[in-house]
């Protein structure tokens, strides 16, 4: 069995007043699922935990990319240079791993149409429902189909309670048959999960390549990673909405 841990970055909402031009927060939003087989899962935690002691953390550190990149938690008293090397060598253990699959998902509040269904404007949902839709035709070519996901609690308790969502999506979603995706989500908190802990780092990535086009060496190193069929990313590993 696949197990996608999923995190995302970005604020979901919209100015009020529709202006754009005065809008602080961001125009995106963007969801991340880090694929791995199930038999790989508990290899893959110990190598982190080594990977984290051989750098100076203690096991139970939690890797927020947020923190990394400025300072904080765990990484408090790490000078700029020492945190980057960190990142580096991060995303290009990720990157050098195909036991690793990314599916993303890029959302552009800016390019929808409020007007719509709830489901369709909310793009904490709406980016649930496509990462969904990714990850069961990623495990239609598979030869092992099946598949569970995990989040952060945070999102369970943030978006409209994902789990009851997933449950329908499943049930109605034309793009979810023949369904590979275990019924409903499961939940691990990030402090506890080395894989939450990636794919935060890896969203955090993907995110500021969507809001930044910098072709940053950080996301080089873990875009080989995004799943491909044929050569082909875009609507396989990495999807942009509305387009």
């Amino acid at each position: 069995m696949h197990m996608m841990f999923v995190d995302e970055s970005g604020d979901p909402g919209y100015p009020k007043d529709g202006d754009w031009g005065k809008w602080k927060a961001s125009r995106s939003f963007v969801r991340v699922g880090l694929v791995i087989h199930g038999w790989k899962w508990k290899a893959w935690h110990e190598r982190l935990v080594s990977f984290k002691f051989n750098r100076g953390l203690i096991r139970d550190a939690e890797i927020k990319a947020s923190h990394l990149r400025l300072g904080k938690g765990a990484f408090v008293g790490w000078d700029e240079p020492r945190r980057d090397l960190f990142l580096a060598d991060l995303a290009r253990l990720i990157g050098l791993n195909p036991e690793f699959t990314l599916l993303g998902v890029a959302i552009d509040k800016t390019k929808i149409d409020t007007r719509r269904k709830e489901r369709l404007v909310k793009p904490e949902v709406r980016s649930l429902e496509l990462l969904l839709e990714r990850y069961n035709l990623f495990l239609g070519h598979q030869k092992d189909k099946c598949g569970i996901v995990i989040l952060d609690p945070v999102v369970e308790k943030s978006d409209d309670n994902l789990r009851r969502f997933q449950s329908f999506l499943q049930a109605q979603s034309p793009n979810l048959k023949p369904l590979h995706v275990v019924e409903g989500a499961f939940f691990a908190k990030s402090h506890t999960s080395q894989m939450i802990q990636l794919a935060d780092v890896c969203c955090n990535i993907f995110y500021r390549e969507i809001t930044r086009l910098d072709n940053s060496p950080e996301y080089r190193s873990i875009c080989p990673r995004f799943w491909r069929v044929n050569s082909r990313v875009l609507g396989y590993g990495i999807t942009h909405w509305p387009r």
